[in-house]
């Protein structure tokens, strides 16, 4: 049951994994800093905060977050694919 979310959404989404993503990869490469942690939490709150407005339970609220991130990284890859076809198209 795939929510439908506005254009809005789904590039705060993308841009939110893509925050959370180099700031893991960083975390990892680097160690922890208070700089890859705060980006880390920006994110998370990036994708988190249109789910909490709609006033869901809390079960409803932690699939929304991870139905969100995984939008938001599907989104990334069809913006992928979708350059590299307008190259090859």
């Amino acid at each position: 049951m795939k929510t439908k979310r506005s254009l809005g959404h789904r590039a705060l989404n993308a841009l939110s994994v893509i925050l959370l993503l180099s700031s893991v990869i960083y975390i990892l490469v680097a160690g922890f800093h208070s700089v890859a942690m705060a980006a880390v939490a920006l994110s998370v709150a990036g994708v988190a905060t249109p789910v909490i407005l709609t006033d869901s339970g809390p079960l409803e609220i932690l699939s929304g977050i991870l139905e969100a991130i995984v939008d938001g990284v599907l989104a990334i890859i069809e913006g992928i694919t979708s350059a590299i076809s307008g190259l090859f198209g």
